[in-house]
């Protein structure tokens, strides 16, 4: 009998709950147009108004690929994370 237990991120789980802790709590999607949407606020933001940066990368077992995980504050003080396959280009090196 197979083991259907369901893999769990551990260590990203750990960084996100960390990241919430501090107030990092929307969540952001990379957009075609070099815009990032933030879903809580249904609002489309430009790389040139947010201050992002890269804070480090995990493994993700449910996509068995690297995520590099961004934190990413608005102008108008809004903090979430975005989880991508790469570096945004304008993002600061990783810690």
């Amino acid at each position: 009998m197979k083991n259907n237990k369901k893999l769990l991120n551990n260590a990203l789980t750990s960084m996100v709950i960390n990241l919430h802790d501090q107030g990092y709590t929307d969540d952001f999607l990379a957009t075609k147009d070099e815009q990032l949407f933030c879903i809580q606020d249904c609002e489309n933001y430009s790389l040139a108004d947010l201050n992002i940066r890269v804070i480090d990368q995990g493994f993700d077992q449910f996509s068995n690929s690297y995520k590099y995980i961004h934190t990413i504050e608005t102008c108008n003080g809004s903090k979430g994370l975005l989880f991508t396959d790469l570096v945004l280009a304008d993002a600061e090196g990783v810690n």
